[in-house]
Formats: structure tokens, C-alpha cells, sequence
């Protein structure tokens, strides 16, 4: 990849997370307000996860540059925010968000991979997907809040329309690389360990429902959620690059991803007793530090297979993510539609701590 190509994914990747900051957190609060129950939402999510997990497997059986996806990928996200101006049907809706994310996410994540080398590894994913997200996101929800607030939300999708728009513009810039390998599975019983843990870290996710209504419960007003979202944002930004810098230094991935992991299970349950908006900020310095160790898992799943592997193994670590998010669909009914958050955290933070026994697996595997 060369040095220009480097430079213009990183300009595209902060705008793109930039426009996701504006209004991504808030999707949950337009549904509800659009008049979509609990069980609408859910069904929204689960054409979402179906063609995130699904569609990358396709892509990559049937085109040769799965590289240049992601350009698709901002264009269909784009396109996903003209379908919410003028659309309320679940279905819809879930396909137009799912056909985004899934063909950005896995050939966005072949590029981080292709870009580093096992040295640098932790640093440059965390770099990619976490610090500029992470900075993107001290921004993105003050003003999106604000926007909103002020505006209402169809003036924002619009916003997001054209600043997506740009960023495709500027996509088509970088310097793609053919696909070595179509879709071929690495036969090796690593892949369907690590094919089980994110599964269950599927199933552990709360971001895309139950996290953004449950700040926007205890912060009250959209434009006071943004500010929340933001001032979390800043002490998650402060944590990531060290910890991943260390990571790479200390060649300790599985480590870091078990320190990673109990970080989340405790941020869950001290979640589970939040009552004022002052304390999910105060938390948000645990979860950024839950979320930069746990980068490391990504970046040890890198490192455990060769690079002409590696547009495979992403795409089936979607659909790892894709069961256990579906899976993650009938609690979040269960538990939100009596909203029971405080049951439901603490059911995710149980459930990781079945993430313990494949990193000590992968622990003593390293030790031999």
C-alpha cells in the first residue's frame, strides 16, 4: 500500500466516523421517535446482522477486488440515510443499514490488516478503529445532538447524506489491491475458536440498542446525550493508543484481551447501578480502557493466519458476530421492553466471562 494511499484512508476514515459520531448513537432515539416498538426495532437489527454476516461471504466469492468494497460501502451508508428520511418500514430499514455495514466493515478491516505488520499491529488497528473513532466521536455527538435539538433530525440524515457523499469522493482515491484468494477457510481448529469467541462477543455487544437508549433514559434531552457521548469519548480516546502501543511492545495480545475482557464485565455491572448521567462518564474512562485491551484479540487473530488468508477470515468473523448478535436480539426484547437494563447488563457481563477459556486455550498454545 503506498504511502499516499495510507494518508487518504486515514482523511476518509475520519470523516467517515465523523458523519457515523453525528448520528449513529442517536438511530435508536429517531426509531422510537418514528413511532417503531421494541420488537420493530429487533427486526430492523435482525435484517441488519443477517446481511452483515452473510453478504461479505458473497462479495468475496464474486469479486476480485474486495478491496475497493469499502468505497461501496460509504456509498450504500450514504444511501442508507436517504432510505431513513423517507422510510419507516423494519425491513427496509434494516437491509438499507445492513448492505453499509457490510461492505464497509470487512474490506475496511482487510485494509487495516494489509497496512501493518505483526510489530505494529495493535497500534495500527487501534489507530484505524479506535482512536479516530474514538476522536471522531468527542465531536460527532455534541454537534449531531445539537443539530437535532435544534433541527430536528431529517435536517441531520441530509448533513450525513452530503459529508458521506464526500468521503466516497475521496475513496476512490486509494490505491486497491487484487484478491490473492477468493474465499478459501484455513483448515485448523484456531479458526473455529476464535469463530466461538466472537460469538459470544456478538452476543455481548449493547451498542446498537440498549447502550444509546439507556444514555438517552438518564441524560434526559438528544442535544445532553451528545454532550454525554462526547466527554465519554474524550477519556476513551486518552486510554487506547498507550495500551495498544504496549500490546505491540510486550507481545502479550492474549493477556491484554483477558484484562480486556474483565474490564467489560465490570464496566457492565457497575453500569447496571448508573443513575445520573455524571456516573456513565465517570465509567467511560473503564470502558475505554476495557476497549483498548481488547483490541488485542483483533490484532492476535491477525497474526494466526497468513496475510493470503486474511479477506477470509474476516468475512467469517462476521458471521461469527452475525449469530451472536442475533442471538443478543431476544434478551434485548425480553429485557427492554420491561426496561430492565440493569438485568440486561448484567446478563452480557455473565455471558463474557465465557470468553475466559478460549484466551487461556490460545495462552498455553502461545507457551509451547
Amino acid at each position: 500500500m503506498q504511502t499516499n494511499s495510507v494518508k487518504t484512508l486515514a482523511l476518509v476514515v475520519g470523516l467517515f466516523f465523523f458523519t457515523s459520531n453525528l448520528s449513529g448513537s442517536f438511530l435508536p432515539i429517531y426509531f422510537k421517535e418514528a413511532g417503531l416498538s421494541t420488537s420493530e426495532i429487533a427486526e430492523v437489527l435482525l435484517f441488519t446482522f443477517i446481511l452483515i454476516g452473510l453478504l461479505p461471504i458473497i462479495l468475496l466469492r464474486k469479486i476480485k477486488n474486495f478491496e475497493k468494497t469499502v468505497c461501496f460501502g460509504i456509498f450504500s451508508t450514504m444511501l442508507f440515510y436517504v432510505v431513513l428520511i423517507y422510510f419507516t418500514n423494519p425491513v427496509i430499514l434494516g437491509l438499507a443499514y445492513g448492505l453499509g455495514i457490510a461492505t464497509f466493515w470487512p474490506s475496511f478491516n482487510l485494509l487495516q490488516f494489509r497496512l501493518s505488520e505483526s510489530r505494529n499491529r495493535a497500534r495500527t488497528v487501534s489507530l484505524f478503529s479506535s482512536i479516530i473513532p474514538s476522536l471522531a466521536g468527542i465531536v460527532g455527538p455534541a454537534v449531531g445532538g445539537f443539530i437535532i435539538e435544534n433541527f430536528g433530525f431529517t435536517k441531520l440524515f441530509a448533513a450525513a447524506v452530503i459529508l458521506y457523499l464526500i468521503t466516497f469522493v475521496l475513496s476512490t482515491r486509494i490505491k486497491f489491491k487484487p484478491e490473492v484468494r477468493k474465499f478459501s477457510i484455513p483448515k485448523t481448529k484456531t479458526l473455529t475458536m476464535f469463530l466461538m469467541t466472537f460469538i459470544i462477543l456478538g452476543f455481548c455487544e449493547s451498542h446498537w440498542f440498549a447502550y444509546p437508549s439507556f444514555v438517552h433514559g438518564i441524560s434526559g434531552t438528544v442535544l445532553y446525550m451528545g454532550i454525554v457521548l462526547a466527554s465519554s469519548a474524550v477519556l476513551i480516546s486518552v486510554a487506547t493508543f498507550f495500551v495498544n502501543w504496549l500490546s505491540d511492545v510486550k507481545k502479550s495480545r492474549v493477556s491484554f484481551a483477558i484484562v480486556g475482557t474483565m474490564l467489560n464485565v465490570l464496566w457492565y455491572f457497575l453500569l447496571s447501578f448508573v443513575s445520573t448521567s455524571n456516573e456513565i462518564v465517570a465509567l467511560s474512562l473503564l470502558s475505554g480502557l476495557a476497549s483498548a485491551f481488547s483490541i488485542s484479540w483483533f490484532a492476535h487473530y491477525g497474526d494466526s493466519f497468513e496475510r493470503e488468508h486474511y479477506a477470509s477470515i474476516l468475512v467469517i468473523m462476521e458471521v461469527g458476530l452475525m449469530v451472536g448478535r442475533i442471538m443478543n436480539l431476544a434478551p434485548t426484547h425480553i429485557f427492554l421492553s420491561g426496561n430492565d437494563f440493569a438485568g440486561y447488563f448484567r446478563l452480557l457481563g455473565v455471558s463474557l466471562f465465557f470468553m475466559i477459556p478460549f484466551y487461556l486455550a490460545f495462552r498455553r498454545k502461545g507457551q509451547t
